[in-house]
């Protein structure tokens, strides 16, 4: 009992009482907060009270009751604001916790269903913390001995005289079981909302980045200095994100998953809290890319550099939220959904020149979403293997539509006798892009040039396939097709025009695989086999929709005004949204946004300027219809 109630004290920095929960009357996000830490705290600390079915201490097991039915009020109170992000009832979850309590069971179910609530919670009002920029070690031992030594000692085995005078006796950081269960993200929380009826008070003065560099600071105080060795070979990669919500515990547990000896632990324990959580050993994360950059716009739209702030935001959706959607979508996909919306949204609000306080309140938003996702993936430890090979073909298979849309319309501009040559440009395309993958892959890419590639490649394979139709157009008027196929080209096409072919082919081909690769790499970072498996999946269906538009689209090709022929051209109008909006995203083209909704698998961007470019190649495509049908009929 002893070593679970040392344990459940190490969530909250100090063995303590009740954390406050909100007063009546605060907004439901801030109750909400608070609960979530209460939920966490009754997790950790119920252990501590209850053993074997008996109740080990009167004190705490009344003050856990008391604890749960306070918070059954606060849940109830915010219910209708959490009902509309469609939550269930908040409420029912607590309650069930509070059964659990009253039947004493073991410490573990009370934890399991505790925490259930808990995240229930934050999903309802997408809550998270979690650290913008890696913590300053040297920032984070100056805030200990300035802020905490007095009471939990100065090397933290709350040895000091303020400690002794102290009842409950304040926490030694370096007791094995007290250490094991310490989390940065718990002490985080400990010191930013306190705990009722101890010396530990909310630290209201303290920053979130001194708050985070002081937690990773406790959560590092047992462990050794690791010294100049070199980086351990079997040390796996975390981020830094995921050191600050796992504990000794959750990271001992996953070592030994991975087949690590346990006499091995303690040095790559002492590696990630000391060295790695500081430096640039921790991976990097898309979303962390993001919310630093977010970060980084907020601040510049407070101190009026719009420059600064429009290319913070850039930086946040190409480098971050685009390459990590379809890792948030394995968590859910209405958050992904919104990270797009919400990055989109700003973008115009700024474009549109936007009040400071809309773009303050757009830009905190959209933070917030960013770090509940990254959070929750960190908690979760990653989607099972066969969901994210599922969400990143699935999303691979959005731009696989482009391809074959390119495909079909370039193969009813060409004659059959250019058949060849598209599935030629097709099949290098395919090698180029994949080339061109890996490059980006290994060599991290920015954002901005992967989104450039892409449309660039897509706007000069429209324009090609522009001049191919208008060559076929300008020689039907001059009269030159033959009589016996009405084949404006003649039934062939020169050599130039079949280097035309080729070109056009080879770029919307280019485009569309390196797109289609590119999302099938965001499903996460390092590449995973899960994401590598989608990528040879999106190259397969890639190889298969260019033979099979080609061969589908054979009689298409020997008349230009024929349903199918136009049809196609039709189809390359979100194509070219899709160009525009890759234009407007790298701050080459203005964004005006129309209140209208958002379907990027079609290529459907509610800007003026996308609606404006599809209109005119849709106004093109119809009147070439048009007059083909006016030149066949004077046959």
């Amino acid at each position: 009992m002893a070593a679970v109630s040392a344990a459940a004290m190490a969530a909250v920095l100090l063995l303590g009482e009740r954390p406050a929960l909100a007063d009546p009357g605060e907004p439901a996000e801030v109750e909400a907060r608070r609960l979530v830490h209460v939920l966490g705290y009754v997790a950790m600390d119920y252990g501590g009270c209850v053993a074997n079915g008996a109740v080990t201490s009167v004190i705490e097991y009344d003050e856990q009751l008391a604890l749960l039915g306070e918070a059954i009020h606060v849940a109830t109170r915010i219910q209708p604001s959490a009902l509309e992000s469609g939550a269930g009832d908040l409420a029912q979850g607590i309650v069930g916790v509070r059964e659990l309590v009253e039947a004493k069971v073991a410490a573990d179910r009370v934890a399991i269903a505790a925490r259930g609530a808990r995240d229930r919670v934050a999903s309802a009002f997408r809550l998270a913390e979690a650290p913008l920029s890696r913590p300053d070690a040297k920032r984070g031992a100056a805030l200990y001995q300035e802020n905490c030594a007095t009471c939990h000692g100065p090397t933290g085995h709350a040895d000091t005289r303020r400690a002794a005078s102290l009842v409950p006796h304040p926490a030694n950081f370096h007791d094995a079981i007290i250490a094991e269960q310490l989390a940065p993200i718990g002490v985080e929380s400990a010191v930013r909302f306190g705990v009722s009826g101890t010396a530990m008070v909310p630290f209201t003065f303290l920053s979130a980045r001194d708050r985070w560099d002081l937690a990773f600071h406790v959560a590092g105080l047992h462990h050794p200095e690791p010294g100049e060795s070199p980086r351990p070979l079997d040390l796996p990669d975390y981020s830094m994100v995921e050191l600050a919500v796992r504990s000794d515990a959750d990271l001992r547990a996953e070592l030994s998953a991975r087949g690590i000896p346990a006499e091995r632990h303690a040095a790559l324990l002492a590696e990630l809290r000391r060295r790695v959580a500081y430096g640039g050993e921790a991976a990097s994360h898309p979303l962390s890319i993001a919310r630093a950059a977010l970060d980084r716009g907020r601040a510049a739209l407070r101190e009026g550099r719009l420059v600064d702030a429009r290319e913070a935001l850039s930086t946040a959706q190409l480098d971050g939220i685009d390459v990590a959607e379809a890792s948030v979508r394995t968590v859910k996909e209405a958050l992904a959904d919104d990270l797009g919306d919400g990055a989109f949204a700003l973008r115009a609000a700024l474009a549109a020149g936007a009040t400071t306080d809309t773009l303050d309140a757009g830009t905190a938003t959209l933070l917030r979403d960013a770090t509940y996702a990254e959070v929750a993936l960190a908690r979760s430890g990653g989607a099972p293997g066969r969901l994210v090979a599922q969400v990143s073909s699935r999303l691979a298979l959005r731009e696989l539509a482009a391809a074959a849309l390119f495909l079909a319309a370039l193969a009813a501009v060409a004659s059959s006798r250019s058949r060849r040559v598209v599935h030629v440009a097709s099949g290098a395309a395919l090698l180029l892009a994949l080339a061109a993958w890996v490059a980006a892959a290994l060599g991290h890419m920015a954002g901005f040039w992967r989104t450039l590639t892409a449309g660039a490649t897509i706007s000069l394979a429209l324009a090609a396939l522009a001049a191919l139709a208008g060559a076929a157009a300008l020689a039907r008027r001059r009269g030159a097709r033959q009589v016996r196929s009405h084949d404006p080209l003649h039934g062939g096409l020169s050599r130039g025009r079949r280097a035309a072919v080729f070109a056009a082919a080879l770029l919307a081909g280019f485009g569309a695989a390196f797109s289609a690769l590119d999302a099938a790499l965001g499903v996460s970072l390092p590449v995973a086999p899960p994401a590598v498996a989608g990528v040879l999946f999106t190259l397969a269906l890639l190889a298969a929709g260019a033979a099979l538009v080609t061969r589908a689209s054979r009689a298409a090709a020997r008349r230009w005004a024929s349903p199918p022929a136009w049809l196609a051209c039709l189809l390359c109008v979100p194509l070219a949204g899709r160009a525009v909006a890759a234009f407007q995203l790298c701050g080459l083209l203005p964004l005006h946004r129309l209140p209208l909704p958002r379907f990027t698998a079609l290529g459907i961007y509610p800007a003026v300027e996308t609606c404006l470019v599809q209109a005119a190649l849709l106004g093109l495509a119809l009147a070439g219809a048009a007059r083909g049908r006016r030149a066949e009929g004077a046959c």
